[in-house]
């Protein structure tokens, strides 16, 4: 297991970075609420972000390191091209691309609020400028992180979305004096943060990485390998992915407000995701695809099982502590200035929901990406992709159109295609869902449940809302660590007495 142990100071370092932009993420989220409330505002800063999004998806921006890592790992070992040169033709060309599309689009901000049917479009057309372009440097910062994470180097790209983060704020919080600028303030810092944070810094990553910058015509040639590569994650976006984008589509349809309560639930949701899930999966992906190459199939396998068995485990206990204390976590982070204690009502209700998607999300980390180093693409877009469709299908064929309806269609796909992705999954023709792991699954889940139950008829309800959340979280951590101790896990240890 020595792949696995060189994995701890990568992960360790990303989770660090994580946690730290989670935590300015988590506090731009508080004064957000504070300064714009559940209001139109908040909705149309959402809704600005739907196109630039989707672009950032369809350019494969988001999942750059697993399509170009491959690549390049190929022209490393082939030796037959510079990869020096190779990689500044394919990121002076795939910039100029992603830069017109984005000034295309800009163009046509005025026609793409109207076909969003935004109540303030003065206002989307302001946030919609400087967020377009932002997703432009979020792309050209992908290809700069791609190079570095191939070369084990994840120390700037661990800065990004932190810097991002503190812009946001920063820029927010000098508009803040009515949610129309606030919401601008919002989108000019994510622009300024995307610029310095996603470019330039990564422009210092590269360089330490041995990158040297010099003028490379772009190649068709190049182009068109890395969109043969990317092709089937540019067309297919799953459910794991547009889940974000569904709620915004769909609340959009159900009054002022929706869209924002949608984002404050979900955002707090996803910090257990970001901290620890997606830390493991970005700081994997290379180990994982180096032992899958050099062909150490039984350490890849066991990696990929210790990984899901412990992110199922600590996203069980993280899930039940949202669901649990999803009022008081609402009110203690939301509930002041314009959000208001019917907004924590709203807001919390949505959560109990939104939260049971903690699981799902963080496996997608590891199960996805386990296909991808076997160069398996079109497998899982696809399935994710119909996935989106009968999601979608549902949502609009649902009789009872509100947003816990909606919350609970959603997160339903979504446990469907990760259980159905992780079923499927295989090395070498051999399941990695195999009774070991289905155990600890099922214990996760089972232990789960009758701590729920217990703590539900238990009905414990203090005055303090701060003391509430501390003994509940408490009760949840040492039930799952005497559950899992008295009852051993396979792929989870911790340390006992000799």
């Amino acid at each position: 297991m020595q792949e696995y142990k060189k994995l701890i100071g990568p992960i360790s370092i990303i989770s660090i970075a994580y946690l730290s932009s989670r935590i300015l993420g988590f506090l731009r989220e508080v004064l957000l609420a504070k300064w714009t409330g559940v209001s139109s505002a908040s909705d149309t800063l959402d809704l600005a972000f739907i196109i630039p999004d989707f672009l950032f998806y369809l350019s494969a921006g988001g999942y750059l390191a697993i399509t170009l890592i491959p690549i390049l790992s190929d022209i490393k070992k082939k030796g037959s091209e510079n990869l020096n040169d190779y990689f500044l033709s394919l990121l002076f060309g795939l910039s100029i691309i992603f830069i017109f599309i984005s000034t295309v689009f800009f163009l046509f901000k005025n026609e793409i609020g109207l076909i969003l049917e935004v109540q303030n479009q003065a206002l989307f057309s302001r946030l919609f400028s400087p967020i377009v372009f932002s997703q432009a440097f979020f792309f050209i910062g992908a290809i700069l992180m791609s190079y570095q994470y191939f070369h084990n180097d994840f120390k700037y790209p661990a800065l990004a979305p932190v810097i991002y983060n503190f812009s946001i704020i920063l820029f927010g919080w000098l508009n803040s004096s009515t949610p129309e600028s606030t919401v601008y303030g919002f989108a000019v810092g994510g622009f300024v943060g995307s610029v310095i944070g996603h470019f330039f810094i990564q422009l210092i990553g590269v360089k330490k990485s041995g990158l040297t910058f010099k003028f490379v015509r772009p190649k068709i040639k190049y182009i068109k390998e890395y969109l043969t590569v990317s092709l089937p994650l540019i067309l297919g976006q799953s459910i794991a992915v547009m889940d974000e984008q569904l709620f915004r589509i769909f609340g959009s349809f159900l009054g002022a407000g929706t869209v924002a309560s949608f984002r404050y639930a979900r955002r707090i949701v996803l910090l257990p995701v970001g901290i620890v899930a997606q830390a493991v999966g970005v700081a994997s992906y290379p180990t994982l695809s180096k032992l899958f190459v050099d062909k150490k199939f039984d350490e890849l396998k066991k990696i990929i099982r210790i990984h899901l068995s412990s992110l199922f485990l600590f996203n069980a206990v993280m899930a039940l502590i949202l669901v649990i204390n999803s009022q008081e976590i609402i009110s203690i982070v939301y509930e002041r200035g314009r959000f208001s204690s019917n907004d924590v009502v709203r807001v919390s209700s949505i959560m109990q929901i939104v939260a049971l998607g903690v699981v799902p999300w963080s496996i997608n980390q590891i199960v996805n990406r386990s296909y991808y180093i076997q160069k398996r693409y079109w497998f899982p877009v696809s399935i994710g992709t119909l996935g989106t469709v009968a999601t979608t299908l549902a949502l609009l064929g649902s009789n009872n159109a509100s947003e816990i309806n909606y919350s609970i269609i959603i997160i339903s796909f979504l446990w469907a295609y990760s259980a159905f992705m992780l079923f499927s999954l295989k090395i070498e023709g051999e399941s990695i869902l195999n009774k070991d792991l289905v155990y600890d699954i099922l214990l996760s889940l089972l232990v789960s449940i009758i701590i729920y139950v217990l703590l539900i008829n238990l009905d414990l309800n203090f005055e303090n809302t701060i003391f509430n959340l501390i003994i509940n979280s408490i009760i949840v951590i040492i039930s799952f660590l005497v559950s899992t101790s008295i009852i051993r896990m396979n792929y989870v240890e911790f340390k006992r007495r000799k």
